[in-house]
C-alpha cells in the first residue's frame, strides 16, 4: 500500500444505508477528531471518491444496488491504498472469510461498540502510515458564555443567544433529532404557539453561520417527522 503523509489528517468515508446508523457512526468518528463524509451507497461513494481524498473506509455489505463485498473487491483492485473496514450484521464465518478473502483489512459484526471501531480504525491507520487526529484540536468547540463557535479550522462565529439556545438543544440530541417541541421550549416558547416557519427560519440563520465558517455541507440536517438533527461533533466549552 503507498504511504501517505504522517501528517495528514485522517479522512473516512461511512457507506451504510440505514440512515440512524449513518448519522451515528458518522457523528462518533468525526468526535474524534477524523474528517467523515457519511454515504448511502456505493455510487455515492465514486462519486465522493472522484472528487476528494480518502484513507479509510467502512462499509456496510448490505447496500442498495451494488453490495458491498463488490465495492470492496473493486477498490482492493482500483485503490488498493485506501483501507476497507467491513462493518456489517452478517456474522457467519464463511461471511467473514469471504469479507477477508475480497479485500478487506478488518471484518467487524454489528452491533460493534464505537471502542472497539475506533481501537480498528487507528489501528489500521497505523499500518497505512496516516496520522491520527489530535483530539484537542479536532471537531467543532461551542463557549456558551462568550456565544461564540469555532470551527476546526480555527474560524468563529459569534452567535445571537436564540442561536445559542437552539445549538445547546441540537448538541443535547446529537447524534439523534432533536425535536421541533425540544427545540421551541429551548426557545422558551410555546409550541403550540410558535410556528413552523419562525422555527424553520431560525434553524436556517443558524445553519447559515455554520456553513460560512465549516467544511462540512450540511451541519443542520432536517429529520422528516421528528426535527432537526447536528451532524457535527460539537464539544461544550465548560
Amino acid at each position: 500500500m503507498n504511504a501517505t503523509s504522517s501528517t495528514s489528517l485522517a479522512a473516512i468515508a461511512v457507506v451504510e444505508d440505514h440512515d440512524d446508523l449513518r448519522a451515528e457512526l458518522a457523528f462518533q468518528l468525526g468526535c474524534n477528531g477524523y474528517a467523515v463524509t457519511a454515504l448511502a451507497d456505493g455510487a455515492a461513494l465514486d462519486a465522493h471518491l472522484a472528487c476528494h481524498p480518502c484513507h479509510l473506509i467502512v462499509l456496510d455489505l448490505g447496500l442498495p444496488g451494488e453490495d458491498g463485498l463488490s465495492i470492496c473487491a473493486r477498490l482492493r483492485a482500483s485503490r488498493p491504498e485506501i483501507g476497507i473496514v467491513m462493518l456489517t450484521a452478517r456474522g457467519l464465518a464463511l461471511d467473514r472469510l469471504n469479507g477477508l478473502q475480497g479485500g478487506a483489512d478488518a471484518y467487524l459484526v454489528k452491533p460493534t461498540s464505537p471502542q472497539e471501531l475506533q481501537a480498528v480504525i487507528a489501528n489500521l491507520l497505523r499500518r497505512l502510515r496516516v496520522a491520527a487526529p489530535a483530539p484537542a484540536a479536532s471537531g467543532w468547540c461551542f463557549d456558551p458564555r462568550r456565544q461564540s463557535l469555532a470551527a476546526p479550522g480555527g474560524a468563529t462565529v459569534t452567535l445571537t443567544h436564540a442561536e445559542s439556545l437552539l445549538l445547546q438543544a441540537l448538541q443535547r440530541a446529537a447524534p439523534q433529532p432533536a425535536s421541533r417541541h425540544e427545540l421551541v421550549q429551548a426557545l422558551g416558547g410555546n409550541y403550540l404557539d410558535f410556528t413552523d416557519h419562525r422555527l424553520e427560519m431560525a434553524i436556517s440563520r443558524l445553519r447559515r453561520k455554520l456553513e460560512q465558517i465549516g467544511p462540512d455541507a450540511e451541519p443542520i440536517r432536517a429529520a422528516r417527522g421528528a426535527g432537526y438533527r447536528l451532524t457535527i461533533p460539537c464539544t461544550l466549552r465548560e
